[in-house]
């Protein structure tokens, strides 16, 4: 079945146009951005007041803000944020045209004592962000900014996620290099999307993908996702890309222990209603002597920006990844099989595109339009067996969702997903099994005020068609697997998740949070159980709770309990199936019964004494598996992880320390089936950076980084251990 979008784009330009048209005559009004003014990230949530009347708005997560339906005139504005200082400006609103600034806040350096304000948490404005999850998955949220991704000396988005509540990072040698999860969601991991954009096949890329020009990482822990993508129940990371509102240029280069080079240029700028920006990128390093583990990787990225009204936005956006990978050799208590093989990637290659259109013709309603492609062309080569396989994959399609809103109290947005994949020839295990799938998807999402609560339900429905799809369904013996006959033209059973939520804000520093979902997962595609068939599809009932305190100066406190139940789980089993023609291994899954739960504690600090800021978190959670109406515990996952760390700063000079601890767990994947599972995690490590930032405006830095000081040589995959201490030097320069 192919879908004709021509139709659905004939009609939302259609829209776009006529809307454009009522716009150019009535639009005036008040349009900016607001930054740090230290470290010139965007400020969200920042409060806008037209003195003197009712009028006002707040920031998004990038820093804008509009205000639309001003009469022509002097005004004054009151920009204000908890942690800075006030800003007060004297505008002149021009007869049907938008004035447009860009506002810097000074940090408010306070000591310890925080200060109580009555008042509500400031509404989020939907119309201008409509894939924001509900409020009340705001205690299962994590946000990382730049600050801490160049203080923490993280050269990709997996090193970014280290040190959140929860998170932990499998890294291993095989052909996922690491897999990042939160709260035990594995099978299927934590999905992406980049700049909004929802990725289906993206696991291969985040440990290649660079940070350097990431302004915001924004990780929903909470198997309740429902916005963004197609696999909320297990998590979504968001990636936005830095931009640019005035001319800048900033090169970092690094080098340290096993050869590793990191080095990354990057600049952007506006010009007129076109904001632009690009960055280029090398990795490469040789990893430790003889565990065939050297990876180089080049990155190019290039980003525009169009707002030819204030309430329209184009973005476009590119990616591309290009370079090489030997796959790390397995080592003892490691099955031998994974020690004797060497096999490498020689090519990995990656191109992503897509365009964004967002429309807001008048306050009350909005649009956003996703259009995206991402091709994937790696070539596999087991040099054991002399065997050459290109996984080559393709996904493209559209992502559309609507904004009302239908009172000053109710938000209510609605939106359908087309996505088509395609590897022609098989991917991974299934080579030479076509796979051809198209997936449609429907959402709505209601939000509430009821004074100071927020309510808010959602509910998505999702279904597949399989065009051709050969990599499953298998009966009898595993040497049929080559010999299967596909499934042609056929309709999956359609999957549905749904969410229900309430926030309560007792001021504007305090707010509880309920939120309650349910769902259904599928497998992800070619899994297979140990009869070498499709397992049944999981169903996931979750509880999250959650206690918010805000401090004076950005510093915070998060309590969060959770919950999930989980039906058929889907769950690696321990078994393997060895491919009867290229010899690859194949892990196999299993369904049972397992729940989950737990709790987050997490404290952030504002900046004291105006010398340092600090973190700290801990996550403790009971995994269980029901057999026979008994639950035992399962130790796959660990019950304890906890994270700290320490930011000072001062006369240029910082120094950054950050601590991990995560408790023992079990697993059997990559172990001799004799040996049964293998200890793993309990480890402690120790990083530390610093640097030296000098120049009027500490454009310059010089830093050290110092990863796993103690050398503790830990595991979380068997066979596949830590490299140990690592020591990098480098340099930062912003022009």
């Amino acid at each position: 079945m192919k879908v004709k979008l021509s139709a659905i784009l004939i009609v939302f330009f259609s829209l776009v146009m006529s809307g454009k048209i009522n716009a150019q005559q009535h639009v005036q009004g008040i349009e900016g951005t607001i930054r740090d003014a230290v470290t010139l990230v965007p400020l969200e949530n920042v409060n806008i007041v037209l003195e003197g009347t009712s009028r006002g708005t707040i920031t998004d997560a990038e820093g804008r803000f509009l205000i639309t339906g001003l009469e022509p005139g002097p005004c004054r504005i009151g920009v204000t944020r908890i942690g800075y200082e006030s800003l007060y400006k004297n505008l002149t609103v021009k007869p049907g045209a938008a004035t447009k600034l860009t506002l810097y806040l000074q940090p408010e350096p306070i000591p310890i004592d925080s200060v109580g304000i009555v008042g509500w948490k400031p509404s989020r404005d939907l119309m201008s962000r409509p894939t924001l999850e509900p409020r009340g998955l705001e205690p299962a949220g994590s946000v990382i900014t730049p600050r801490e991704i160049r203080k923490q000396g993280a050269a990709t988005v997996i090193d970014a996620m280290k040190f959140i509540p929860g998170g932990l990072t499998e890294t291993r040698g095989r052909k996922v290099k690491q897999f990042f999860s939160v709260r035990g969601q594995k099978y299927p991991y934590p999905d992406y999307a980049v700049n909004g954009i929802w990725q289906k096949e993206f696991h291969e890329l985040p440990y290649f993908f660079s940070s350097s020009d990431i302004e915001r990482i924004e990780i929903v822990r909470s198997s309740a996702a429902l916005l963004t993508g197609l696999s909320g129940l297990s998590g979504v990371i968001k990636l936005e890309t830095r931009r640019y509102d005035s001319m800048e240029t900033a090169l970092q280069v690094d080098y340290g222990s096993f050869e590793t080079l990191h080095g990354h240029l990057s600049h952007g700028g506006k010009t007129g209603k076109f904001r632009y920006a690009g960055g280029f990128g090398y990795d490469r390093t040789s990893g430790p002597r003889g565990k065939h583990a050297a990876e180089n990787m080049i990155n190019a990225s290039g980003r525009i920006r169009w707002d030819p009204l204030p309430s329209l936005s184009i973005r476009a956006n590119l990616f591309h990844l290009n370079g090489r990978r030997e796959l790390r050799i397995a080592e003892l208590p490691a099955d031998q099989r994974f020690i004797d093989r060497v096999q490498t990637y020689d090519r990995i290659r990656s191109t992503m595109a897509n365009v964004k259109t967002c429309f807001r013709p008048a306050g009350w309603a909005s649009s956003e339009l996703q259009l995206f492609y991402t091709g994937r062309k790696p070539v596999f080569i087991d040099e054991t067996t002399e065997i050459s396989m290109k996984e080559y994959d393709f996904e493209w399609g559209l992502n559309f969702i609507q904004a009302l809103s239908l009172s000053s109290a109710n938000t209510l947005r609605v939106g359908g997903l087309y996505n088509h994949w395609l590897a022609p020839n098989g991917k991974r295990f299934y080579m030479g099994r076509c796979c051809d799938t198209e997936t449609f998807s429907l959402v709505a999402a209601d939000e509430h005020k009821m004074g100071a609560a927020i309510l808010d339900a959602g509910f998505r429905w999702t279904r597949t068609f399989m065009n051709e799809y050969g990599a499953f369904n298998i009966e009898g013996s595993g040497s049929r697997f080559t010999h299967v006959d596909p499934i042609v033209n056929q309709w999956q059973a359609p999957v549905m998740q749904g969410s229900l939520g309430i926030t309560y804000n007792m001021n504007s520093l305090l707010s509880a949070h309920v939120h309650a979902g349910f769902g259904q997962l599928k497998p992800r595609e070619g899994t297979l159980d140990t009869s070498l068939n499709v397992p049944a599809s999981e169903t996931r009932i979750k509880l999250d709770l959650g206690l918010i305190r805000d401090w004076k100066g950005g510093g915070r406190l998060v309590l969060a309990p959770f919950l999930v139940k989980r039906l058929n789980a889907i769950e690696y089993s321990g078994d393997t199936y060895q491919h009867p023609v290229t010899g690859l291994i194949m892990e196999l899954y299993e369904n049972r019964e397992q729940d989950q739960f737990g709790v987050e504690l997490e404290i952030r600090t504002p900046r004291l004494l105006n010398l340092f800021s600090a973190f700290y978190n801990i996550s403790l959670m009971n995994s269980g598996i029901w057999k026979e109406g008994e639950r035992t515990t399962n130790r796959e996952h660990p019950a304890l992880i906890t994270n700290g760390g320490i930011y000072l700063e001062k006369w240029g000079f910082d120094l950054n320390i950050f601590t991990k601890y995560v408790s023992a767990f079990e697993n059997e994947r990559f172990a001799s089936p004799a040996d049964g599972p293998q200890p793993l995690g309990d480890f402690f490590t120790l990083d530390i950076t610093g640097g030296y930032a000098f120049g009027k405006r500490k454009t310059m830095r010089i830093y050290l980084n110092i990863i796993n000081v103690t050398d503790n040589r830990y595991s979380t995959v068997v066979g596949y251990p830590d490299y140990g201490r690592r020591i990098s030097l480098g340099i930062r320069m912003v022009i």
